[in-house]
């Protein structure tokens, strides 16, 4: 074996896989900038068809990339039949949850109750079917659909505490603010009219500069706090 040509490919192996690190978490962080900062979900499917997107991103994971940006334009159409082509793909455990999760949101949005206690029942099921070490990795997701199931379809603020505590506890502003709006959702459904005005008011500092910021500052003029509920989060 030649040991010289050894080390040199390995040490360029390294090199590229770096590389393709650090440009592909480059082109992620500008992918969210344009979608959860900016709200321009048309820019966003625009640089997913990008060459540099389609560069470290495959077809299928781009097209359940295109999920929040369709659910931002509110398109039902397109993502009815986004779930439909991605209900044909063999997903792992974690990606079959994630889908999940965004379609459980969206039929939920829809006013699809007994679509979404469905799609719930189906994530416990893939949850519960997982590895200690995989279900441990996708605890927090399998609780943001609790969260989400106690909200809209029980009518039931008994995570409120636990949504304010994680709120306070996240340090990016956006998780937290809707950490906050979701806890003030809680709270409206506790009928407790102080904690969810609290919340609102910090959400609409965590949320400057998103388009929830403009529907939270409406809500807190006017008072009527039970229009959270409406607020797709």
């Amino acid at each position: 074996m030649n040991w010289t040509l050894f080390w040199i490919f390995l040490i360029l192996g390294i090199a590229v896989y770096i590389a393709v690190m650090f440009f592909s978490q480059r082109q992620i962080a500008y992918l969210s900038v344009l979608l959860y900062r900016q709200g321009d979900a048309d820019a966003y499917l625009k640089e997913l068809e990008n060459w540099q997107t389609k560069l470290f991103f495959n077809k299928r994971l781009r097209k359940m990339m295109e999920i929040d940006a369709y659910m931002l334009k509110n398109d039902t159409d397109k993502l009815k039949s986004i779930f439909s082509e991605i209900e044909t793909y063999h997903l792992s455990d974690g990606d079959k949850m994630t889908v999940l999760e965004k379609q459980m949101s969206f039929e939920i949005n829809n006013g699809n109750v007994e679509k979404t206690q469905e799609i719930y029942d189906e994530l416990t099921k893939t949850y519960n079917g997982m590895k200690d070490k995989q279900r441990a990795a996708h605890e927090d997701a399998m609780k943001e659909c609790t969260y989400i199931k106690a909200i809209r379809i029980d009518k039931s603020g008994k995570y409120a505490d636990e949504l304010f505590k994680k709120a306070k506890d996240v340090k990016d502003p956006i998780p937290s603010g809707v950490y906050y709006l979701k806890a003030a959702q809680s709270y409206v459904l506790k009928n407790d009219t102080k904690n969810a005005e609290e919340m609102l008011n910090r959400a609409e500092v965590k949320l400057r500069g998103t388009p929830y910021n403009a529907q939270i500052r409406t809500i807190m003029q006017s008072k009527k706090y039970d229009a959270v509920l409406e607020m797709r989060i």
